[in-house]
């Protein structure tokens, strides 16, 4: 269904950039050796106790920061109005939430993002509504954000939210 109404390389792409988000999701980590490929990489960066929840919050963090080009686009490419401005101001908010994440320890930089990624959908959704962003864009956002946000909370080391103990 969505492919019938967001152009195909779009559902491609942002399915493949999802890939990430998975092989390195808690799920992934379970799923996979992630030690086979993740050893080598340790050697060549040099770095010998890189996580896949570090190589994780990097991938986010430039996710997350790339969120923010579009509105710049959408936004320069209309008449400018007061709301066009705000679009241009939300556009460099997704970097600078995603910056700091990027030196934060798990689980904040894991919490942060996935903050940063759902705030994200739903100033698209009010932008959206503004007929600021073509309707298409939503209904490939929504479920990429939904999927890349629970694969990030996935591998805080204590549940997000856990019920009481009685």
């Amino acid at each position: 269904v969505i492919a019938m109404v967001v152009p195909r390389a779009a559902v491609g792409l942002g399915l493949a950039g999802l890939v990430p988000f998975g092989v390195l999701s808690k799920w992934g980590q379970d799923w996979m050796n992630h030690e086979l490929w993740l050893r080598p990489l340790r050697r060549l960066l040099g770095r010998p106790s890189l996580s896949a929840t570090e190589l994780q919050v990097t991938y986010g963090c430039c996710i997350l920061s790339f969120l923010g080009g579009p509105h710049w686009g959408f936004a320069l490419a209309g008449k400018m109005s007061r709301a066009r401005s705000l679009q241009l101001a939300w556009g460099v908010t997704p970097p600078l939430l995603a910056w700091p994440a990027a030196s934060l320890p798990a689980p904040t930089s894991l919490d942060l993002l996935s903050f940063g990624l759902v705030a994200s959908l739903l100033f698209d959704t009010t932008f959206a509504t503004l007929r600021l962003l073509p309707p298409t864009f939503l209904i490939i956002r929504a479920p990429l954000t939904l999927l890349a946000s629970a694969s990030l909370l996935s591998n805080r080391p204590t549940p997000l939210f856990s019920p009481r103990p009685k």
